[in-house]
């Protein structure tokens, strides 16, 4: 690189390092912050500027900051969606103020002592992005459909190839320099205020986006009240029907017994037996949230076939939220519903050679154990179902839902397939009692 002071070389090390910092603080705020290995990286971010400094020209290397800070992408949160989108956005942003900038500078005098100040000017530009990046980026989700991720991916990366095609295009025409400047000053501002509203319109989007799941959650949890209530209702009408004719009941069982008519007192017995066992077992831990959701689940479990007897020590006052409880017991004893079936469905045309002893008996008794236990603040939930992986799938949406309102509560979740059960765990902290 081409100096023109003896200081010019502490200046631009010192803004690249600057630009790092930034770069670091993003992603950290978009993707999460590093666990393993962050002085190592740290160690590695500056091996990073100290190969910049050694390109042979003048201020290209605030260019290549962003490009170069790639290499540290492996040591943040596994997130490939929203960092190939935010990545590929913050180069192509970059990449329209440069070529700005450039426009500009091409257009002024040309000084040798003005190297460095425009050098400044573009880092300054580098970090009002960066700047603007952290403020509007945070509240923004990447977990979205698949064809939607793919049109907003699609216009950073159509903005870019543009913005590429049309220096080819302008270097191999016959206009003169000047006009070439401002024709590419013109459309390649365009293409920045493009990135900036695609930025803008996404975090609306997906604002409404996540009003809209609430909105479908706070419908569920309304469905769920709804059915336990019914549940509550109906299973203490057939009480008291059953109490308001027990005492018939007996009267029938005495005068049956007396005149010796035990095949009849048998059948009897049977039918009040039936009609007792008609009376589901309403689960009444005198928190609203959980019974209402595990009646649901529990029910559906039934129709199903599958076994579940939920060991469950729960505090009637626990703070947590209704929608959380939903997002987690909802989301999880839905996968095992679905998880139980598949593997029914998978096992109702066994491979004779691969088929075991104990596979053959989780689908003659599916079923699904859980339990749930809060002690001093803390509390504990362990599910497991049959399943049929050998490993632990990737999370899909319920799981990451259930995974990020886990995070709320500094909590953990820890998924694994043992036996032929998915068995997951799950700690909540500062789950507190009123």
């Amino acid at each position: 690189m081409i100096y023109y002071h003896d200081y010019d070389i502490v200046l631009n090390i010192f803004l690249c390092i600057i630009d790092m910092i930034l770069v670091w603080e993003l992603r950290e705020q978009l993707y999460g912050r590093i666990q393993k290995g962050r002085k190592f990286c740290a160690l590695f971010a500056a091996f990073l500027i100290a190969i910049l400094m050694l390109l042979p020209s003048r201020f290209e290397n605030s260019m290549y900051v962003v490009p170069v800070s790639w290499l540290l992408l492996p040591f943040y949160p596994k997130n490939p969606k929203k960092k190939l989108f935010f990545e590929i956005w913050l180069f192509s942003i970059l990449f329209s103020c440069l070529m700005i900038l450039n426009d500009f500078t091409n257009m002024l005098p040309r000084f040798s002592h003005w190297v460095m100040t425009y050098l400044l000017i573009i880092h300054v530009v580098v970090w009002l992005i960066l700047f603007f990046c952290l403020r509007w980026c945070r509240s923004i989700s990447t977990d979205l459909p698949l064809s939607l991720w793919l049109l907003f991916l699609f216009i950073p990366v159509f903005s870019f190839a543009s913005s590429v095609t049309l220096i080819v295009l302008l270097n191999g025409n016959a206009v003169s320099r000047p006009v070439k400047d401002l024709c590419h000053l013109v459309i390649q501002t365009s293409f920045l205020f493009i990135d900036l509203a695609l930025l803008v319109f996404m975090r609306r989007f997906t604002e409404f986006f996540q009003e809209e799941k609430e909105r479908q959650l706070l419908e569920q949890q309304l469905c769920f009240q709804e059915a336990h209530y019914k549940d509550m209702i109906g299973s203490q009408e057939q009480i008291r029907r059953i109490r308001h004719d027990m005492k018939n009941h007996l009267n029938a069982i005495s005068l049956l017994y007396s005149e010796g008519g035990q095949k009849e007192l048998l059948d009897y017995l049977h039918t009040v037996s039936d009609q007792i066992g008609q009376t589901e077992q309403v689960i009444s831990t005198g928190n609203p949230a959980f019974d209402a959701v595990l009646n649901m689940k529990l029910n559906e479990m039934k129709e199903n076939g599958i076994d579940c007897s939920p060991a469950l020590s729960v505090p009637q006052d626990m703070e947590l939220p209704f929608s959380d409880t939903v997002t987690i017991l909802g989301n999880l004893l839905d996968n095992a519903i679905h998880a139980t079936l598949k593997q029914i469905e998978h096992m109702e045309q066994p491979d004779p050679v691969t088929l075991e002893k104990s596979d053959l008996a989780s689908v003659e008794h599916p079923v699904i154990t859980l339990s749930v236990t809060w002690q001093q603040g803390n509390l504990f939930l362990h599910l497991s179902n049959p399943c049929s992986a050998k490993t632990v799938p990737e999370y899909g949406t319920g799981l990451r839902n259930v995974e990020e309102t886990v995070k709320k509560y500094s909590g953990t979740m820890q998924a694994s397939v043992e036996n032929g059960n998915y068995i997951t765990d799950i700690v909540l902290y500062s789950v507190r009692d009123k």
